[in-house]
């Protein structure tokens, strides 16, 4: 009886020292899938992919047109709109250049796809301003129009308003975009409205 025992003792400690070096064997497999399952979630971080070619279809050198809707009216100017890709085709850089109602205007916005938050993101700076202005959307299922919304700073109440932009690529050589913020009455209102057609 004495002997059974012992034999069943030594069985159950040699079957937990086989399950111990089991889960020691799993545990470096586990942390190795870890670690390579972190690798290729930074690689999709940081690679370029669908939605960044959808942005090199807005990169050349355009002519614009543009018309600012006042309260005494419109205000139309030209410029011309140059646009590239940079750091290695993630980032969409654009500067605008012109004349405003007598004065030089600049324009710079840079525009992205952030693969982690899944959404594109914009900035915005011109010399018209001392701010910042960002915002964030979508691109449509064609890769041809954008939808971005964020907050502006208002002048003359100094607080932050919504503002809604729509960008389209008409075709090759023709781009258009919309802009558009609270009225007089607080009612959404067209702003703004840009025409483009690259440059032969």
């Amino acid at each position: 009886m004495k002997r059974s025992v012992c034999t069943v003792l030594a069985v159950a400690m040699l079957a937990a020292a086989v399950a111990v070096f089991a889960a020691d064997e799993k545990k470096p497999t586990t942390d190795a899938a870890a670690q390579q399952a972190q690798m290729e979630a930074m690689m999709a971080a940081v690679m370029p992919g669908e939605h960044h070619e959808h942005m090199k279809k807005l990169v050349g050198e355009f002519d614009y047109t543009i018309k600012m809707f006042m309260p005494g009216g419109a205000q139309e100017f030209t410029g011309h709109r140059s646009a590239k890709m940079i750091m290695g085709d993630r980032y969409l850089d654009e500067t605008y250049t012109g004349n405003f109602m007598g004065m030089p205007f600049e324009g710079h916005g840079t525009m992205a796809y952030d693969n982690v938050q899944k959404k594109y993101l914009s900035t915005w700076i011109d010399n018209m301003g001392t701010g910042i202005m960002m915002a964030s959307g979508t691109c449509d299922g064609t890769g041809t129009m954008w939808t971005m919304s964020g907050d502006m700073a208002d002048p003359q109440s100094g607080k932050m308003v919504p503002e809604r932009s729509v960008t389209k690529l008409v075709d090759a050589d023709h781009m258009t975009m919309e802009m558009y913020g609270p009225g007089p009455d607080g009612k959404e209102m067209k702003m703004m409205e840009i025409s483009a057609t690259r440059s032969k």
